[in-house]
């Protein structure tokens, strides 16, 4: 931690040395950032051009992010860049798609999440969670499938999974705090300054999270991409079709989520994990619940910053449940000319998260702590916070995801492969193209945009 703490930006990472056998080890990012578009350079030769020169800068780009050979923020823009270059869109459409509606939906569900963490919020309802799962991290994982998926189903993914994440961060912590599990791992980290390495049994936790979370939404008719598929097919497809075909598929990638997840991450067929937890609880499980019972009374009682959270939350997730929820009119169904958008619902609700409180007086008497210099008001979200705490390199390259559709779009790669798919062959082989297709771009970019821009163009081949 010392080294940690003297770095500075433009200091070597790893220790100087002679032996020039490490040379690939201390550089090979600077060596793959100049081999990764020379490697690539072959698929500038196929047709039809603009489709190669968007796969050759979407290959180099997505190599670039999985390698991390360069900052998540520089990598985002990529497309910014070099798609107007390759002649692939204006610069203009190019710079509006990056920001849509889904992008400002992460933004209000991270938000979200600090809220929680700054009013504390998280860890009251941390402790109601430990009181019906104790320090069993097996009932832990199924409490968070159920809850997960609730939410998910009636509300919205991302805001489920940003929330049950922050009360899971917030439950893994007291087990930390409890000795019943480590939170983060030993291993020395490569990079200088970099976080500490989360445990296999905390990567199980959030992955539980992040794949019930999607799978849920498959099958709700309150979230897209369903609602841009029914949209797509309107008057071929409604949206009780949908959760029929899905419900089967759902519950049976629920169940193997859990289990696979149960067996590589939280070691139950055995293994280090499994021994490692058993030796922690052996140790200090016997006063897990009088450790955990002196620190939720070192917390206090409720303040009226995390009521206040608390409420909030709630009416975050009625309005998003109550936008579109397509089985019924929503209040997005009251205009038919204007589309209210996730990004209404999301940065209105900032808004209101970092207005209240904000009267000066109310907070100094009643409600709040006294603010520091007269005149301010400590509402319940501060930029601080945010600015702190927000992942802006993911959420830009979240960004670069929808423009991939876009300029996937644009450079004819969706009507190449529609062209393609049409072409008279069996049908079991045409099946498959489509499943890979939708599989490989549903990795590149988020299925709510595929759903929007690629899809209409695919129902050529599937009409052919």
């Amino acid at each position: 931690m010392d080294g940690a703490s003297g770095y500075k930006p433009g200091d070597i990472p790893l220790k100087e040395t002679d032996n020039r056998k490490l040379f690939f080890k201390s550089h090979y990012k600077g060596l793959l950032s100049f081999l990764v578009p020379i490697l690539c350079g072959p698929i500038l030769l196929g047709q039809p051009v603009l489709a190669c020169r968007f796969i050759y800068v979407t290959v180099c780009m997505y190599l670039y992010y999985i390698l991390d050979l360069m900052s998540r923020g520089a990598v985002a823009f990529g497309y910014v860049v070099f798609a107007p270059i390759a002649g692939i869109a204006d610069s203009a459409k190019i710079c509006t798609a990056y920001y849509t509606d889904l992008l400002f939906l992460v933004y209000g569900c991270c938000f979200l999440a600090i809220m929680m963490q700054s009013s504390r919020l998280s860890e009251h309802l941390g402790f109601i969670v430990i009181r019906y799962v104790g320090s069993n991290i097996k009932m832990f994982q199924l409490f968070l499938v159920v809850g997960d998926f609730l939410i998910a189903f009636l509300a919205n993914p991302t805001a489920a999974a940003a929330f049950w994440i922050t009360v899971a961060q917030a439950v893994l912590t007291e087990y930390d705090k409890a000795g019943v599990l480590r939170m983060y791992s030993e291993e020395e980290r490569y990079e200088i300054g970099s976080p500490a390495y989360p445990t296999l049994p905390v990567v199980g936790i959030y992955l539980t999270l992040c794949y019930t979370a999607t799978l849920a939404g498959a099958v709700s008719p309150m979230v897209n991409p369903n609602s841009s598929i029914v949209d797509a097919f309107r008057g071929e497809l409604t949206i009780q079709n949908i959760m029929l075909i899905m419900v089967v598929p759902v519950i049976l990638g629920i169940c193997v989520t859990i289990l696979w997840i149960q067996i590589l991450f939280l070691g139950l067929l055995g293994g280090p994990v499994k021994r490692e937890l058993r030796e922690l609880k052996a140790i200090n499980g016997i006063d897990f619940q009088e450790s955990v019972a002196a620190r939720k009374q070192a917390l206090g009682p409720w303040k009226i910053h995390a009521i206040l959270s608390c409420i909030l939350v709630v009416i975050t997730l009625i309005v998003m449940h109550t936008r579109k929820p397509r089985i019924y009119p929503g209040w997005d169904d009251i205009s038919p000319t204007i589309i209210t958008g996730y990004s209404v619902q999301s940065l209105g609700l900032i808004a209101l998260f970092a207005a209240i409180p904000a009267n000066y007086f109310f907070c100094r008497y009643y409600a709040c702590r006294e603010p520091e210099n007269p005149g301010t008001a400590p509402s319940l979200l501060g930029w601080k916070a945010v600015n702190k705490s927000t992942p802006w390199g993911d959420i830009l390259m979240l960004g670069a995801a929808f423009c991939c559709v876009f300029c996937a779009k644009e450079s004819g790669l969706y009507k190449a492969i529609a062209k393609a798919m049409s072409e008279p062959r069996g049908g079991v082989l045409q099946f498959l193209c489509g499943a890979c297709y939708g599989t490989l771009f549903t990795i590149f970019s988020p299925a709510h945009a595929l759903g929007r821009l690629a899809l209409p163009i695919m129902r050529t081949a599937v009409r052919n």
